[in-house]
């Protein structure tokens, strides 16, 4: 009777180890393997080489059509005496030409006699064009009494003493570089005096 029993305990003890065996076999090594005896495909991976995609690139604003390309900045009046008259569209001209804006402005001033020289400063965003019309100085020969136009690279605002000690600031334009020009330069090819007016305290 125990023969029996061991030999029925070795038969169950081989018939486990017979199916742990064949369970092992047809266990796959990894998820993606086939039980089927077929070759396993091999796993997905992603591809490191391909680049993430990114939102397109938003296009770049349109230009406002309604944006002011060119400033009128009305006049100047500067009298032989007296207070001048449209001092503050000179410094809007000023400001707006100082962030390179083209803009454009009339200067009115008047000879000894009281006839007006008329001059129309413009600013193109990379350089000023002054036009002289003293066709209404009756004094001027004929031959004087035209529309002179120049062109300027600056606009340079310095400061000159007078004879009498007052501080005098003028506005001139000039083709020489930034610091060579003083109140004291004189006017020639290079340096135009546009108008000069007294510093007060």
């Amino acid at each position: 009777m125990k023969k029996l029993l061991l030999a029925l305990c070795l038969c169950a003890l081989a018939l486990n180890l017979a199916a742990c065996r064949k369970q092992a076999d047809e266990t796959p090594e990894n998820p993606g393997a086939s039980t089927s005896g077929q070759a396993a495909e091999p796993p997905v991976t992603p591809d490191t080489q391909e680049t993430p995609k990114t939102p397109d690139t938003p296009d770049a604003p349109a230009a406002d059509p309604n944006a002011i390309a060119f400033f009128d900045c009305g006049k100047l009046e500067l009298p032989n005496s007296g207070a001048a008259e449209g001092r503050e569209n000179f410094e809007e001209f000023l400001n707006l030409t100082g962030v390179g804006r083209e803009a454009a402005i009339e200067i009115t001033q008047y000879t000894v006699e009281g006839d007006p020289i008329v001059s129309t400063l413009t600013f193109d965003g990379g350089g000023f064009t002054l036009a002289v019309d003293s066709t209404a100085d009756a004094f001027a020969a004929p031959a004087d009494r035209t529309v002179r136009e120049t062109g300027w690279k600056r606009l340079a605002i310095v400061e000159r003493t007078g004879e009498n000690g007052t501080l005098y600031q003028s506005f001139r334009l000039t083709n020489l570089d930034e610091g060579e020009v003083t109140g004291e330069t004189p006017d020639g090819d290079d340096v135009y005096t546009l108008f000069e007016e007294p510093l007060t305290d």
